[in-house]
């Protein structure tokens, strides 16, 4: 028992398609801008914020999820005083 499965109609095409000549894929690249803490909450988007915060003792990267008046607040619960920071990026 053997059946043809039925023909499916497709057009021809005549003519070069040049459709994604330009394309940009920048997953893997590092991309990184130095901002003031009151920049980061200009943006659209504030919470979760990728950022990279250089404190008077050492480096690390955190998710900004909130402001207090003094302190930064981290998506896992860790307050960031603002005096400490040196230097902030937005990753």
């Amino acid at each position: 028992m053997k059946k043809e499965l039925p023909k499916v109609f497709h057009n021809q095409i005549n003519k070069n398609i040049h459709n994604n000549a330009s394309v940009f894929y920048g997953k893997g690249e590092n991309r990184s801008e130095e901002v003031t803490v009151d920049e980061i909450f200009k943006l659209n988007q504030v919470y979760r914020t990728n950022t990279k915060i250089t404190l008077k003792d050492k480096v690390i990267e955190k998710m900004i999820i909130g402001r207090t008046q003094n302190n930064l607040i981290t998506f896992d619960n860790e307050i960031i005083p603002i005096m400490d920071i040196l230097k902030i990026e937005v990753l």
